[in-house]
């Protein structure tokens, strides 16, 4: 049978002990390739320094195509890096998805980089194009494509929404578990559903899943989980789901499943502390949930839809302080209308989160990105926002991004914010960092700094801010 080559760029900040986790979009687009007996390679770019190497040596037996998924931002450099490697030793056809070609297929295409792009679930649309490239059937006939011939696009019909439970069991033996595990303290990660229900209208997910939440069955979760846990012996388990706790019968038969075997963490929204127990789902494992926080101010809070007080999320987190289930929060800012003074109400609510809760922790400030098909990407044009017209100008575009024209007049305060952030709780880096020789005394007392200069709104470039900066270019590649 053929192969087919998947790749996975790096993100940027790409620490195997932090934050390299499975690249799941990849294996879940493999699975029906996989089962239908193609041969499949998934490269890792974060896991293999030579992959380049690697890459060459496996164009060798020309590949169908080569896959690259990518989202807006850092991979978009590096996935354009990898399909040069391609053009520089194959013919292959190179094929994009991922959420950033879903949303610009189009303005994709037209970068030389790419052949073919494909729209939404890569799963039936990955394996329909194979067959056609085996068989020279035309791309026409394939839903959910669109591709280059002769210099003109083409754009097929979207593919409908499938059931994901049509989908073969996730072929995870097609990367290297053990090896992942072993980088990252016995951590698996995985995901069971798509979409999200919510409106926040900084995401793509409105648009992208129309609100619709798909999920496996309990069972079928079950019998993955199960598998999965005899066969790597994991220590934690990451649901990567966009928001686990979406249907309460769901989460309950996991949990059950789960018991004793193994601690767990999750995506969740902070309100979901009033649908579940969760000092029942701690007993369970359920040790560390991550809700997006985003702002600290009302307006702020309406303006993204986020369907949330301040004085609620107040109220939630002291909940949760009696749970002993660490709550890491996400911050965003940088959204456009918004004032300093309303970014200064979100300082103050993270730091009175992390002061009622002495098991919270911040996970970041990210900068709001324009990203398109997002309901705020229409006041950011408004608010002066140029969207790139080419593939690669969208590298520049990471969570960290300077670029969108209303924060120009502050975005040294935001790089210092955002900056900081990672230490402000003094407990979150301890742990990330914990398999590291990092002595924990460092974290502490730059914590125990910014926390006073947060009070004071003291966001000035002083010399240890030039030093983590210094350090972190060391390591961290963002465009």
């Amino acid at each position: 049978m053929s192969e087919v080559i998947l790749l996975y760029p790096k993100t940027g900040f790409d620490l195997k002990s932090v934050s390299v986790e499975l690249p799941l979009s990849t294996i879940h687009a493999a699975s029906l390739l996989y089962e239908s007996g193609y041969k499949i390679k998934i490269i890792d770019q974060r896991m293999d320094q030579e992959w380049k190497k690697t890459l060459a040596k496996e164009l060798k037996s020309e590949p169908l195509f080569v896959g690259i998924s990518s989202m807006t931002g850092t991979q978009i450099h590096f996935g354009i890096e990898a399909a040069q490697t391609v053009r520089e030793h194959s013919n292959a056809r190179i094929v994009w998805g991922g959420v950033h070609p879903t949303i610009l297929p189009t303005e994709t295409l037209k970068d030389e980089h790419v052949d073919i792009v494909i729209r939404g679930d890569g799963e039936r649309t990955a394996l329909e194009l194979a067959e056609a490239l085996e068989t020279g059937k035309p791309l026409s006939t394939v839903k959910g494509l669109s591709f280059k011939e002769e210099n003109r696009i083409f754009t097929n019909p979207e593919r409908p929404s499938e059931d994901i439970n049509n989908f073969p069991r996730i072929p995870y033996e097609l990367v290297d578990v053990k090896e992942n595990l072993k980088n990252n303290g016995g951590l698996f990660s995985a995901i069971y559903s798509r979409g999200c229900p919510f409106r926040c209208s900084f995401c793509c997910n409105p648009l992208l899943s129309k609100r619709v939440w798909r999920t496996l069955k309990s069972d079928r979760i079950i019998e993955d989980l199960d598998e999965a846990y005899d066969k790597y012996k994991f220590k934690k388990l990451k649901f990567n789901d966009e928001n686990f706790f979406v249907r309460p019968d769901r989460v309950d038969e996991i949990s059950k499943f789960i018991g004793d075997k193994f601690e767990w963490e999750c995506q969740a929204r902070i309100d979901s502390v009033e649908r579940f127990d969760f000092e029942i789902l701690r007993k369970r494992g359920l040790y560390q949930i991550q809700p997006g926080i985003e702002s600290g101010n009302d307006r702020v809070l309406e303006l993204i839809h986020k369907d949330l007080r301040v004085q609620k999320i107040i109220d939630y987190n002291k909940k949760l302080s009696k749970t002993n289930i660490i709550a890491t929060y996400n911050f965003m800012m940088g959204f456009p209308t918004e004032t300093l003074p309303e970014l200064y109400d979100s300082i103050n609510l993270s730091l009175r989160l992390i002061h009622d809760n002495k098991h919270a922790e911040i996970s970041a400030f990210y900068i709001y990105v324009p990203y398109p098909g997002c309901e705020l990407y229409d006041l950011s044009i408004k608010e002066g926002f140029i969207p790139p017209k080419k593939l690669k100008d969208w590298t520049k575009f990471s969570r960290q991004q300077l670029y969108t024209p209303w924060i120009q007049d502050k975005k040294d305060i935001l790089l210092n914010i955002a900056l900081t952030s990672k230490f402000i709780d003094g407990r979150r880096i301890n742990r990330l960092f914990e398999k590291t020789p990092l002595p924990k005394i460092i974290p502490e007392q730059l914590s125990k700094t910014f926390q006073k200069r947060w009070i004071k709104k003291d966001f000035k470039n002083h010399m240890d801010i030039k030093a983590i900066n210094y350090i972190i270019s060391k390591y961290v590649k963002v465009f």
